[in-house]
């Protein structure tokens, strides 16, 4: 057979099988469920109704007004609004069934990566489909579309590594520029610790990758460094805005502890390759990180990396640091030099969740087992095939079966350790027999690889039907319409108080058919997709004064921020509310008639602390009907009278307002302060402040005003300046490039 063929032979069985091992992982969506777990209907259901909203209007959804009393929408990084695929997958599957459609593309795109990487890296084909389908279609990668904006990001890793490697083998731009637009994509899907992780290991193999003197390695180093320079800028538009929400957000009070939340534990490590060694994990937020759901890559696979770290070649090393490095980071309080890196070293301090970054010890540990498959070919030369020793090799695999469950139970080890440990033995015992069995008409390393290959990919097969995440949802319950509809004034002009975070009250009990019932619970999340505007909301980075001010549950707040409608699981949160509605599961939905409107005058005003401004808006008196407390302006005082405030146009980044002011008077919005908010009373630009410790108020003088607000961010300005400039030198070089 010709070389052309056997490449052409070889890519379709690579396709055949990677299409294989996606039908079968994902076979609950061939079956027409969807991913709903966790994070994905908690917020990135709502986000992607919100954007569907924003691209169907023709607006760049910089500002989502439902949530929170409003916040940024496009400084949140994980809205993914400058990422090209959400955009598609959202106007082509709708903002549910898109969620789905993101996370099987992902797991492909991360496969493929991570094949051509390894093909690149002259890893041999059953190599490469062995270490792109750890990596891709692994319980871990699947379990981890709970979170689909690390897995976005994750799977951008085998071509970014790829153009990194180019970097080091292959002179001119090229090789840059492609790097820097795969590390803006992975920017763009909206986690910044990955591609951080990603640019390490980039570097990792610059330093390594010329056999040359120190300076071409330091060349190398040098332009892959300017490759993720560029991405930076490319990705400024997103980047600018979320520096600046940080800033203004709770997330700036930093909390050490709460830094190194959800740590990679001992055990969790090993349960890389041995199934349910980290079970029973314990509280949410105790010692063990619950943000991988599962974190099994499959024994035979581990074991090659190990075997591709030792016995690999010079290319594989910059893998091996980067996934001991990665490993240790990800153990965060539970590795002490880790969490001094992660509380003290920039960039590293400016992200909490250690766990992220074992998804980078996955990706490389992935690359090491191509690399160990293909050393267990070639050390298939030097052993002899053996029915003898094969059948030693039986009997030790079947004795170290029976012996592990006593032995294990000997040790420090969690309670379901026993009931994975039989997994590893066997899979490690079928692996030696895949080596010394003297079977098949292939030449002996072709064998020796093509059944290690085998074995590795229905291992990871037989892992997720053991494993059984993530969870999958009929999408028929999540697309009923929401239940109390009716009860709701249409418009809707008020504002809704939320269980985000499920019933208060321990004597109810929790929450049953939470992904069910979510719509009729508006939880967390999901009265965005009602367009209900809310004071509560999930997700971060948290606003400031969260605790104190969002969450505080009390009336006089609730009344100040114009809540009209209270939606619990239970009763309702007073005894004064009328009740509209109540569902078969207990949500009630009640109406006050105590609240404020959205915007109204007040002729007296008092510049405070934010100390002070807390006490007010908390004083069950509700001083704030007739005095504002602001956080900067002037002090007013001017006889209470009557003035009237009107609605004439709104949107989501503009608010217009109609004012009949009886004398000097604040006009205080119920919106949340932030910058890039611009005022304008008949024209001409006015101060906009902070009042009553997190709203809006401008100043007007007597008479009729139209006032009008705009959010105008600089970040966003800038940023958009930065990356026009960035993608045009990015062009502009390629043309370059094709020209010479």
């Amino acid at each position: 057979m010709t070389a052309p063929r056997k490449r052409s032979r070889a890519g379709v069985l690579t396709a055949v099988g990677l299409l294989a091992m996606l039908a079968f992982v994902y076979s609950p969506v061939l079956r027409g469920q969807v991913l709903a777990s966790r994070d994905v209907f908690r917020i990135f259901f709502p986000d992607s109704a919100f954007l569907l909203e924003s691209l169907r209007a023709g607006e760049v959804p910089l500002w989502n007004p439902y949530l929170r009393l409003g916040q940024p929408f496009a400084a949140t990084l994980y809205s993914q609004v400058y990422y090209p695929p959400r955009w598609a997958a959202v106007l082509l599957a709708g903002p549910i069934v898109s969620m789905t459609v993101l996370q099987v593309g992902h797991a492909v795109l991360a496969a493929v990566g991570v094949f051509l990487l390894c093909r690149r890296l002259r890893a041999s084909w059953p190599a490469s489909l062995v270490a792109g389908a750890m990596f891709g279609l692994s319980p871990m990668m699947t379990g981890l579309g709970t979170q689909q904006n690390v897995v976005d990001a994750a799977a951008w890793s085998g071509f970014i590594l790829g153009a990194a490697y180019d970097v080091t083998r292959r002179p001119g731009r090229g090789p840059v520029l492609r790097l820097a637009v795969y590390s803006a994509l992975s920017l763009f899907t909206g986690s910044p610790e990955t591609t951080l992780w990603q640019g390490l290991v980039a570097v990792l193999v610059a330093g390594a990758g010329s056999r040359i003197v120190a300076r071409a390695r330091a060349v190398a180093v040098a332009r892959v460094a300017g490759g993720f320079t560029l991405s930076a800028v490319l990705a400024a538009v997103a980047l600018l805005p979320t520096a600046e929400l940080a800033r203004n957000s709770s997330r700036m009070q930093r909390d050490w502890a709460g830094q190194l939340t959800w740590s990679m534990s001992w055990p969790q490590v090993l349960s890389a390759l041995w199934p349910l060694a980290d079970w029973p994990r314990g509280k949410y937020w105790g010692e063990d990180q619950w943000f991988i759901l599962t974190l099994f890559l499959g024994t035979v696979s581990c074991a090659l990396a190990v075997l591709g770290a030792i016995r690999g070649p010079r290319r594989a090393r910059p893998f091996a640091v980067g996934a001991l490095g990665l490993v240790l980071l990800s153990l965060g309080r539970n590795f002490a030099p880790a969490a001094w890196v992660l509380q003290v070293l920039p960039p590293f301090s400016l992200f909490r969740y250690p766990a992220k970054y074992f998804v980078g010890a996955a990706f490389c540990l992935a690359v090491l087992s191509a690399f160990g498959l293909d050393a267990a070919g070639r050390l298939a030369r030097r052993i002899r095939p053996s029915r003898l020793r094969a059948t030693v090799a039986v009997v030790g695999m079947v004795g170290a079966i029976a012996a592990i469950g006593p032995v294990v139970r000997l040790l420090p080890m969690r309670a379901s350790a026993e009931a994975g440990a039989p997994w590893v033995p066997l899979c490690l015992g079928l692996a030696v027999l895949c080596v010394l069995l003297p079977l098949g008409s292939f030449a002996r390393p072709r064998r020796v690889r093509y059944g290690l290959a085998a074995l590795a990919v229905l291992e990871l097969a037989a892992a997720h039907s053991l494993l059984g995440v993530p969870t999958y949802t009929p999408l028929e319950p999540l697309l009923r319409p929401l239940t109390m509809r009716p009860f709701l004034p249409q418009p809707f002009e008020g504002r809704i108080s939320t269980d985000v975070d499920g019933p208060a009250d321990p004597t109810l009990g929790v929450a049953t058919n939470t992904i069910e019932r979510s719509l009729d619970r508006l939880m967390p999340n999901r009265f965005v997709e009602e367009r209900l505007p809310a004071l509560e909301g999930n997700g971060a980075p948290e606003p400031l004064f969260w605790d104190e001010f969002h969450l505080a549950g009390k009336r006089s707040i609730y009344d100040l921020v114009g809540i009209t409608h209270y939606v619990r699981w239970g009763p309702p949160p007073f005894e004064d509310l009328e009740l509209l509605s109540k569902v078969e599961d207990g949500t009630t939905l009640s109406r006050t008639n105590t609240a404020l409107p959205q915007a109204f005058l007040v002729q007296r005003a008092r510049v405070v602390t934010d100390a002070q401004a807390l006490e007010a808006v908390s004083d069950p008196a509700q001083p704030f009907r007739d005095t504002v407390f602001l956080a900067s302006g002037e002090p007013l005082e001017r006889p209470r009278c009557s003035g009237s405030v009107s609605l004439e146009r709104h949107g989501a980044q503009h608010l217009e307002l109609k004012v009949e002011a009886c004398d000097d008077s604040y006009l205080v919005v119920s919106d949340s302060h932030h910058p890039g908010w611009v005022a304008t009373v008949d024209g001409t630009e006015v101060p906009v402040h902070r009042a009553n410790l997190i709203v809006r108020a401008v100043r007007v003088a007597r008479g009729s005003h139209v006032v009008r607000f705009d959010y105008r961010p600089w970040s966003f300005r800038v940023g958009l300046a930065l990356s026009v400039l960035g993608g045009l030198g990015v062009v502009m070089g390629s043309r370059r490039r094709v020209g010479a």
